[in-house]
């Protein structure tokens, strides 16, 4: 009948612009995401996945607020880094760093990482040289 042909061309027309706006919204998340920028894994304690998957995912414990908890009695600290919402399926590879103002010369094992995970892990720094 002509009243389902109508309704059936609403429903076309309605789903034909929904299809329109989200290819859009596609569109514009590769621009954001892809914006010439590229990852290249070169090689991993696992197994590489899909390269189109890789990810960088980066942040702080905080200049001035890093929860350090003693260890070795005054020889050295360690924190808990929590990276869950980087979202890692594989365990990462990690890269740690220490700054400071004075003195964070002296640390010895400054990569020192720990107990590496998908959401979290260890960092170790160990402390001052005897």
């Amino acid at each position: 009948s002509m009243q389902s042909t109508t309704l059936l061309n609403q429903v076309l027309t309605q789903h034909t612009q929904q299809i329109g706006d989200m290819m859009r919204e596609i569109q514009e998340l590769k621009l954001k995401v892809g914006n010439g920028a590229s990852v290249t894994v070169l090689n991993g304690e696992e197994e590489n996945g899909d390269p189109k998957c890789a990810k960088v995912c980066s942040g702080t414990t905080g200049r001035r607020s890093t929860d350090w908890t003693d260890y070795r009695g005054s020889t050295g600290v360690y924190t808990e880094v929590d990276i869950s919402g980087c979202g890692f399926v594989k365990i990462p590879t990690i890269t740690t760093a220490i700054e400071g103002s004075g003195s964070h010369w002296e640390i010895t094992g400054t990569s020192a990482v720990y107990n590496a995970k998908t959401g979290s892990f260890q960092y170790l720094p160990c402390g001052k040289q005897s």
